[in-house]
C-alpha cells in the first residue's frame, strides 16, 4: 500500500474522531499534501449554533499535523475557511432568532 493511502486512511481517522459528518467530507492525499473539502457538520451538532464547531477543527487541524508523511493541508470547505494566521472563520449564515411582538 503507498504512503498516500495510508495517510489517506488515517486521516479519514482522525475527521471521523472530531465527530465530524465523514459522508460531507471528501477526504484524499496527493504525495503527502492532504485535501479535504465539502461541508462542515459536527454529529449532533446544534443547527442554532454552527460556529461551535470551531474547536472540533482546531483539533483536526493538530491532529492530522501529527500524521506520520504529511507534508501539507489544504482546506476546501463551503462553510468555513481556514485563515492564513491559523483561525477557522465560519462562512455559513447564522439562523435567524425569532422576533418578538
Amino acid at each position: 500500500m503507498s504512503d498516500d493511502v495510508k495517510l489517506c486512511a488515517k486521516s479519514r481517522k482522525v475527521v471521523a474522531a472530531c465527530w465530524l459528518d465523514i459522508s460531507r467530507v471528501r477526504i484524499r492525499v496527493t504525495r503527502g499534501i492532504i485535501h479535504l473539502q465539502g461541508t462542515v457538520i459536527r454529529i449532533g451538532e446544534d443547527p442554532r449554533d454552527p460556529e461551535a464547531n470551531e474547536p472540533y477543527l482546531e483539533k483536526l487541524d493538530e491532529q492530522l499535523h501529527t500524521l506520520p508523511g504529511f507534508r501539507a493541508i489544504q482546506y476546501t470547505f463551503d462553510n468555513w475557511r481556514r485563515e492564513t494566521n491559523g483561525s477557522w472563520r465560519y462562512l455559513g449564515k447564522k439562523p435567524r432568532s425569532a422576533k418578538k411582538r
